[in-house]
């Protein structure tokens, strides 16, 4: 999935939005929560960063190990098997938190974000995306004249959170959204002050078919023109309806 052209065009806007804020010193403490196989972990270690990589899924964590050793990354990533929801960390243990492309997996964001506030120390930053709802709903609606009544009652419980969109080779497995606003006070009332939400391609789930936006061959010209536009519109608040993901770089009180 992070092979396609949609993804390569988020991630770049989600590293161009996450490397400022990057603690450097020697001394301080990221955590790439729910970081999967590492990519991220990586990205920022390969900038001098100490990471602590944590992650619920053993083989997600193996293939994490296997790259990082092949990046010779070992002194600066350390790799843990823990729950993001009770991580056992103590309080104020870190400097920064990255959350990218996981919230969406949990029904109860609340606790989550409580807990990424306990662990991180006052002022640090936290780094987390999620999915558009509005975006999510309408991109049900096929490129048609006439959807039919059913679609049409799909995307009307989707927007009314009747239902659910689901992971594609895990149907039991719901994907959970947000809407610009929920997102923002999702943050706020469990203990951080926003600096900025980001949208993340707001040029393309509305815009071109499923078959260019999850291509994995695309040429470079394509990649650069619609990256471009991406930056021009990422940071415009009245443009966040439109992204596919929102990111959020939020302070601890």
């Amino acid at each position: 999935m992070f092979d396609t052209l949609y993804f390569a065009i988020s991630d770049a806007i989600t590293w161009r939005h996450l490397e400022p804020y990057l603690p450097r010193r020697t001394d301080t403490k990221i955590l790439d929560a729910a970081g999967g196989t590492g990519r991220w972990s990586i990205r920022m270690a390969k900038e001098g960063c100490h990471v602590t990589l944590l992650d619920i899924s053993e083989q997600m964590l193996d293939v994490a190990r296997k790259k990082v050793e092949e990046e010779g990354l070992g002194h600066l990533i350390d790799i843990k098997k823990g729950e993001i929801r009770d991580t056992g960390y103590e309080d104020e243990t870190f400097d920064m938190i990255l959350c990218e492309n996981a919230l969406f997996l949990f029904e109860r964001p609340d606790e989550i974000i409580r807990e990424f506030s306990r662990m991180l120390k006052k002022g640090a930053p936290l780094v987390v995306s999620v999915p558009n709802l509005y975006v999510q709903c309408i991109c049900g609606l096929p490129c048609v004249d006439q959807p039919s009544p059913e679609k049409l009652d799909d995307v009307l419980k989707i927007l009314l959170r009747e239902k659910y969109g689901s992971m594609a080779d895990e149907g039991d497995v719901k994907i959970y959204t947000w809407t610009p606003g929920e997102f923002r006070i999702l943050l706020e009332e469990n203990g951080f002050r926003v600096d900025r939400i980001v949208g993340k391609g707001a040029t393309m789930p509305l815009r071109l078919a499923n078959e260019v936006t999850m291509a994995r061959d695309y040429s470079e010209e394509l990649f650069t023109k619609l990256l471009q536009l991406e930056i021009q519109l990422c940071e415009r608040p009245d443009s966040l309806a439109l992204a596919g993901h929102l990111q959020a770089v939020a302070r601890r009180l």
